[in-house]
């Protein structure tokens, strides 16, 4: 069994919708834009802003996503909770002896952050975030950084995420073993892309892993 296990965020771990919703909003608002709905927003959550504010407006803007990080910086942290299971399953992982880390397309302060706001100080032997690297997700050079940190063979080590984006990156930095857990978000046909597995909750992956 693989002894290293790279986990998204967003959707996987926590739950960070409020927080994105109103980052996002006051940068649209602010750039002269209408606000968008929860569903409208939450669907892009785990993709690049880029991505989703090209939808939203018709073109990537470095103004929105300087706005966005703007108001994320005040209250993004604050506003995310951990996903059902995840607090009471990672020391779990922790003690059977898995290495772990996290990949992010989120900037490595708001990373840092949830990290220290959930109490998960000293969960994780790595965390490689989206603007530690020249590309996010769906190219694999955050996933590579999180193996690069945790000094991992992707062939020894497990990709747990819940979007196609995260199934692509893990696939293009070698990693075979990947498991999908179905987005509380909603919006992905992550079937198509074939993880190994797809689990319905992240209390699922302790039978997976046979955890004590």
């Amino acid at each position: 069994m693989s002894k290293h296990i790279i986990f998204d965020l967003d959707g996987t771990l926590v739950d960070s919708s409020p927080g994105v919703i109103e980052a996002v909003n006051y940068a649209l608002t602010e750039s002269g834009h209408q606000p968008r709905g929860h569903d409208e927003i939450a669907r892009y959550i785990g993709y690049p802003l880029e991505e989703m504010f090209e939808a939203f407006t018709g073109s990537p803007s470095d103004r929105l996503n300087a706005l966005f990080q703007e108001q994320a910086r005040m209250t993004l942290v604050g506003l995310t909770t951990a996903l059902p299971g995840v607090d009471s399953l990672l020391p779990r992982f922790r003690a059977a002896g898995y290495q772990i880390a996290i990949a992010t397309t989120k900037y490595r302060v708001h990373t840092e952050g949830i990290v220290r706001h959930l109490g998960w100080n000293g969960l994780f032997d790595a965390l490689a975030s989206g603007d530690e690297v020249p590309r996010v997700k769906p190219a694999p050079d955050i996933v590579e950084l999180a193996l690069k940190r945790l000094s991992a063979d992707p062939a020894d080590t497990v990709m747990i995420g819940d979007t196609i984006n995260d199934v692509i990156a893990a696939r293009a930095a070698g990693i075979t073993k990947i498991i999908a857990i179905q987005s509380p978000f909603g919006g992905d046909n992550i079937a198509a892309y074939k993880p190994d597995l797809i689990v319905a909750r992240f209390a699922d992956l302790a039978e997976v892993f046979g955890l004590p």
